[in-house]
């Protein structure tokens, strides 16, 4: 098996999220399937990048809170691209996306105009 990384979003994966953005103190509770799968992840072998727009203070402070196992918070040092934002991991778990699989622009758009996180 292939050894990968994989990028995991904080609030709305890793934790429970209703879509208002608070500081860094208060996230909400872990999701519990998302941090098994973490953990299942960890234990094959793999890599665990978290990533947030909250510091990485904050990302740290949780995950050592509820035991967690992450590799990387906000940056994958094994990839220095020069590019300071999105870390390279071959995978993305976040709650905001619409995977791109070739579809047109008017499929895509209307994917893009009515587009719901899972927890809405």
């Amino acid at each position: 098996m292939e050894l990968r990384t994989f990028a995991f979003d904080l609030d709305g994966v890793i934790a429970k999220y209703n879509g208002v953005f608070e500081e860094d103190g208060k996230i909400d509770e872990p999701c519990l399937e998302v941090v098994e799968a973490i953990k299942i992840l960890k234990n094959q072998g793999h890599k665990i990048l978290v990533y947030s727009t909250r510091s990485t203070k904050a990302l740290k402070d949780y995950c050592e809170k509820y035991k967690i196992p992450v590799d990387y918070y906000n940056d994958n040092p094994e990839y220095k691209t020069g590019n300071p934002g999105k870390p390279m991991a071959f995978v993305y778990v976040d709650d905001r996306v619409i995977l791109y699989k070739g579809q047109s622009a008017e499929k895509l758009v209307d994917e893009l105009n009515n587009f719901k996180p899972y927890w809405r």
